[in-house]
Parts: structure tokens; C-alpha cells; sequence
């Protein structure tokens, strides 16, 4: 590959490869994501390994939602099996399947 990316957090240039899906590979594990700019125009952003892992932490101990609810149906089975369904109810015949 002749013209290498650079990580947008480090800077660090891609290794050589033939290439860029090699680089999205297990061995080198770079990853491309696309940003929305302001004008609503997309960029392409390349980072490497190590601040892929970081970019990912961040962007999930970002998320509004508590991890549990990310697990829905389990919670809602949880919380409908430790409280009386009343009888007819859409919870009650969604549950008695």
C-alpha cells in the first residue's frame, strides 16, 4: 500500500501492507470508522490497535443507557417472573407462552 494512513488520535503511520483490508486484520487490528462533520459531510478515520481500544471504552462509558437495559427481554423475564402478572394482561399472555 503505498499511501499509509495515520492513526487520528496518535498519529502513528499504518504499517506496510498490500493492502488496507489487511490492515483491519487480526495481526495489525487497525480499524476505519467514518465521522459525520458538521456540514454533514463524512471523513474516514483510521486508528490503530491501541487507541481503537481506547476510542471504544470511551464511546461506551459514554452511553446514556445502563448496561443492564442493553439486555431488555432479560430484564423485563426478571422483573415480570418476581412480580404477580395480573391476569389478561398483554404481560401476563406475552409471558405464559
Amino acid at each position: 500500500m503505498s499511501d499509509r494512513p495515520n492513526c487520528v488520535d496518535c498519529a502513528a503511520i499504518a504499517p506496510e501492507t498490500n493492502t488496507s483490508h489487511t490492515l483491519i486484520s487480526a495481526s495489525f487490528g487497525w480499524r476505519l470508522t467514518r465521522k459525520q462533520l458538521k456540514d454533514g459531510s463524512y471523513r474516514a478515520e483510521w486508528r490503530c490497535a491501541n487507541c481503537w481500544r481506547k476510542h471504544k471504552e470511551a464511546a461506551q462509558g459514554a452511553e446514556s443507557v445502563p448496561k443492564q437495559a442493553a439486555h431488555g427481554a432479560e430484564s423485563v423475564a426478571k422483573q415480570a417472573a418476581a412480580a404477580p402478572a395480573r391476569a389478561g394482561t398483554t404481560t401476563a399472555r406475552w409471558f405464559k407462552r
